[in-house]
């Protein structure tokens, strides 16, 4: 028998409970007989917490008919509860100098805080009461989808970020994976209560929520508080197994809008988030795209100022991922400057990379790593994908000696891997005066 804060904790209670303490990282984390998994990382340097409570569901579980259905349900939940009004939801953790709010994926929703240490119970009373107790009404609902109509037309108004949908639509076509989050306005217009109802039960389930902290936090504190808000969370049926992407269609597809620059993303489907590949293409995207000394910027935009923006980015999912190049070009630039990005992938492949730049982006993904996680809400974030994608807790002295193994050999057989130019599709906006 463990006793947590009081309680008597059975083994049945806890299916499961490991600690780490290695360089002064103190990983805790329990599992309650519901399968909710608690996960804290001690940090005595600050007097705050971190904390979210993570859904494994966003717009993956969404059909063509329901897609945006989560993002909507996310907004809707800060609308009140039927233990607070919206106003009450904001002001419990604000009143306290805190901080509240949400975000929706493909892959996971969270809803999170960040406040001073002795107000944790607090926090994860809110939180959970936002998961399970969500009360709707038709006004609130028919407000908050005009909100998000307003999000998608401003989305859709820039180009340099629907194309990113374009893309992933393309690239994963009728598929869950390639469908924008926020979703279209003839679905948005359509949803009804009962709907958001039938999402909760079918996905806020014991079995996909995680509730993670990091900082001043006390790991049976917050195992007890999660006992008592979040012990009654049913049990669902699980993830359900995504069918396997479809073949791309498309292989160019040119989209005419009313603006005056163009823009391009090419790039092709990758590996999923837990495959080991995933450090090697992080070192590869900052060699691509690192900042100004990167291979895009420098050689791209310094040497021939033919683009303002222009970045390669990865982003990896539960089943899959994509790797994609954006640049927003002058029309008349458009051919020279995907051509230029070609080369410059090409370049990776047949000119290969020197040890000096390979030991300096080393250097900058590791510093990179180190500054980005001296925040809460990044170890907190960090600390649940861990745990959602590969089902273990890695210290960050662990992660730096993974990198560090990584020989010059190991990214030019990913490089070689990556640039397969039958793999690449497609994706241009131009103005819509342009004849083509």
């Amino acid at each position: 028998m463990t006793v947590h804060g009081g309680h008597d904790i059975t083994t049945e209670t806890i299916a499961q409970e490991t600690g780490i303490n290695m360089n002064e990282e103190r990983f805790q984390k329990t599992i309650l007989s519901n399968g909710i998994r608690v996960i804290s990382e001690y940090i005595d340097s600050v007097y705050s917490v971190s904390l979210g409570i993570w859904a494994i569901a966003g717009s993956q579980d969404e059909s063509r008919e329901t897609n945006g259905i989560a993002h909507l349900l996310e907004h809707m939940a800060f609308k009140g509860t039927k233990n607070r009004n919206a106003y009450q939801i904001a002001n419990e953790i604000e009143s306290l100098g805190g901080a509240l709010n949400a975000f929706t994926s493909k892959n996971v929703t969270c809803y999170y805080a960040r406040l001073m240490a002795e107000h944790l119970a607090t926090g994860v009373d809110v939180l959970s009461d936002l998961i399970k107790n969500p009360q709707f009404t038709d006004d609130d609902l028919e407000r908050e989808k005009g909100v998000i109509i307003e999000e998608i037309r401003e989305i859709e108004d820039t180009p340099s970020d629907i194309i990113h949908d374009y893309f992933s639509e393309q690239l994963f076509p009728d598929h869950p994976i390639g469908r924008s989050i926020q979703g279209s306005v003839e679905n948005m217009r359509s949803f009804t209560i009962d709907q958001l109802t039938e999402f909760i039960t079918n996905h806020y389930t014991a079995d996909r929520v995680l509730v993670v902290a990091s900082g001043r936090v006390n790991h049976h504190e917050l195992v007890d508080l999660a006992m008592k808000y979040l012990s009654d969370l049913p049990v669902g049926k699980g993830l359900l197994l995504q069918a396997d992407a479809t073949p791309v269609i498309e292989r160019s597809q040119r989209i005419t809008r009313p603006i005056s620059q163009s823009h391009l993303v090419l790039g092709r489907r990758v590996f999923h988030q837990g495959d080991p590949r995933r450090y090697h293409l992080a070192l590869l995207n900052v060699i691509l795209s690192g900042g100004m000394s990167s291979r895009l910027f420098h050689n791209i935009r310094e040497q021939f100022g033919f683009v303002y923006a222009i970045y390669s980015y990865y982003d990896l999912y539960l089943k899959n991922g994509l790797f994609g190049v954006y640049a927003g070009v002058e029309t008349d630039q458009l051919d020279t400057i995907r051509d230029m990005i070609y080369n410059e992938l090409r370049k990776l492949t047949v000119d290969g990379i020197s040890l000096d730049e390979f030991g300096k982006v080393k250097q900058q993904f590791e510093g990179g790593l180190v500054i980005s996680l001296e925040g809460m809400q990044a170890r907190m974030n960090r600390l649940a994908k861990m745990e959602i994608y590969e089902n273990r807790i890695m210290t960050i002295q662990e992660l730096l000696d993974i990198i560090e193994k990584i020989t010059l050999d190991d990214l030019m057989d990913l490089a070689h891997y990556l640039v397969q130019p039958d793999q690449f599709i497609e994706t241009i906006i131009v103005p819509e005066t342009i004849k083509h």
